[in-house]
C-alpha cells in the first residue's frame, strides 16, 4: 500500500525558498528546505 503523504508548504528559514514537507512546520520552529537541512546536519 503506497499512500502518498500530505504535503505542507513552507518557507526555508535560512534561505526563504518555497518549498513543501512531509510534517506541519510549527510556528515557534525553524524549518530547512533540502539543501539547508544538509548544512545544519552537518555542523
Amino acid at each position: 500500500m503506497s499512500e502518498e503523504r500530505k504535503m505542507y508548504p513552507m518557507k526555508c528559514s535560512d534561505c526563504g525558498t518555497d518549498s513543501e514537507v512531509p510534517f506541519e512546520p510549527k510556528p515557534d520552529r525553524p524549518v530547512y528546505c533540502k539543501e539547508c537541512l544538509s548544512k545544519h546536519r552537518s555542523k
